[in-house]
């Protein structure tokens, strides 16, 4: 069970670092850096110079029927250490998958659920490559961070479960107002960072594709989604505040009370980036912190939610 259980560590920690690459990637406009897709410029290794490539190579991949924009080695290289990760990950995954089965006979119900996490984890790196082959459709964007979220979900589920199986001597314990305001806070946090996947093409859509604005003036023509999106950060952080006050009223286990605060904290980060991209022009290396935090906090939050159902095993 400890090799299982470092396995599931290790996928989680592949699935933040992904999601941080991807925030990355589309912090620095990254995203068709690899025109193509398993292969980048028709190459498992990318290239490092224009010198590489065909004369033509911006008509030979074309995207969606669109001229690619001229080379750029760190581009292309940002993209595809992305799609690495990635790959890493899928292993990580096949790996639990493999050691799953060695856990049927204390658990029958894991290889399952193992199975599950491979193929949403095959399903991700399909719908990664319709990102690339529909020119970063934005609607494609937002399945490929939902379904990142869905993964991270699955496996931080699986450690407690595994947690669960480990320590026969958990007893169902629910704080069930604190558990209420917890799962409200993980859906208005999910969300929030789908919203800001919309607010991020909203701005890569009138300062690069139709170069209607400029970083000075792209705040006023984001419309609706923007503000509701910033809005929703300050009723957040109220239920935050309202749930760490239930937890120090009721004296609820330590292990909630840390994980709320961390979420906090991570929510603090993921404001004070926002401030900083809605006040310094949408700044490209406050971009993929303000993601980040924001992916941190959901992590922190859905295990919250788990530890204070209690137990696992009764489902």
């Amino acid at each position: 069970m400890k090799g299982f259980q470092r396995l599931v560590f290790l996928s989680i920690l592949g699935t933040y670092l992904v999601i941080l690459a991807g925030a990355v990637v589309r912090g620095t406009g990254s995203g068709l850096g690899c025109p193509d897709w398993p292969r980048c410029f028709g190459q498992w290794v990318p290239p490092m110079d224009i010198s590489e490539l065909p004369d033509n190579y911006k008509d030979v991949y074309k995207i969606a029927g669109k001229t690619i924009a001229d080379f750029d080695p760190f581009k292309t290289w940002t993209e595809y250490i992305n799609r690495l990760l990635g790959v890493v990950l899928g292993f990580f995954i096949m790996a639990l998958f493999a050691a799953s089965f060695r856990l049927k006979s204390y658990e029958r119900n894991i290889p399952w659920f193992c199975a599950g996490l491979l193929l949403l984890i095959l399903v991700q790196g399909g719908v990664g490559a319709l990102v690339v082959s529909t020119h970063l459709k934005p609607f494609i964007i937002t399945i490929h961070m939902f379904l990142a979220v869905v993964l991270l979900f699955g496996l931080l589920y699986l450690r407690k479960y595994c947690q669960d199986l480990e320590d026969t001597s958990i007893v169902q314990k629910i704080d069930r107002k604190g558990l209420v305001i917890t799962r409200v806070l993980v859906a208005l946090t999910f969300f929030q960072v789908l919203m800001g996947t919309q607010v991020r093409q909203r701005v890569d859509h009138v300062l690069r594709d139709t170069m209607e604005a400029t970083t000075a003036t792209v705040m006023d023509f984001l419309g609706p989604v923007f503000y509701v999106h910033r809005s929703f950060s300050l009723v957040i952080v109220v239920l935050f505040l309202y749930l760490l006050f239930h937890f120090h009223r009721h004296r609820f286990n330590r292990g909630a009370f840390f994980l709320a605060l961390m979420a906090l904290f991570s929510v603090c980060g993921n404001i004070a980036t926002g401030i900083t991209l809605n006040y310094f022009g949408f700044p490209a290396n406050a971009q993929p912190p303000h993601l980040f935090f924001g992916i941190v906090a959901l992590g922190f939050l859905y295990s919250l939610s788990l530890n204070l159902r209690g137990t696992l095993l009764d489902d």
